[in-house]
């Protein structure tokens, strides 16, 4: 059980990312909207709200308060950094939960800064593989690959498929 809550912890993301599917689906099924771009839309609400914004605010408090837990996942020391690193996830991650009830603007928004933070992200975790041999579990495994690479591409695919229902 110990070790079962451990993984739910150290892969929040990934579970996060299962929430976001399992709400998108009720909410589909329920709404019944008639086409993919609204099928896209109630998706990228809910990958923004669980994926990036849960997910951003428990990242920047674990940066923020945490240092000690959170940088040696990464492969770094703490450092000051990781508060300021906490400080743009909090209000990154608040912002993409408001973007639910917001709007496609608002949506649009809190994806192109939440997917420049993650893809850029994703090419400093890679340049630290390969300069530094940093292959760090936070580093180099999933967080790298799902959240900082899949999870930034989804985003910007719905939002590219709502496109139809937001012009409507």
């Amino acid at each position: 059980m110990v070790s079962a809550i451990a993984w739910i912890i150290g892969n929040g993301y990934l579970v996060l990312f299962v929430v976001a599917v399992c709400t998108t689906v009720a909410k589909v099924r329920r709404e019944r909207p008639p086409d993919v771009a609204g099928a896209a839309y109630i998706a990228w609400g809910e990958l923004l709200f669980y994926a990036i914004g849960i997910w951003f605010v428990s990242a920047g408090i674990m940066h923020a308060y945490f240092q000690d837990l959170a940088a040696p996942k990464i492969g770094w020391q703490p450092s000051p950094f990781e508060y300021e690193l906490g400080w743009i996830e909090l209000p990154l991650g608040v912002v993409a939960m408001m973007s639910l009830w917001r709007g496609s603007e608002f949506r649009l928004a809190a994806t192109l800064i939440a997917c420049t933070f993650t893809l850029a992200a994703a090419a400093q975790h890679l340049q630290q593989m390969i300069c530094c041999a940093n292959y760090a579990p936070s580093n180099a495994g999933p967080v790298l690959w799902f959240g900082d690479i899949v999870i930034p591409v989804l985003l910007l695919v719905f939002a590219v498929l709502s496109r139809a229902r937001n012009q409507a």
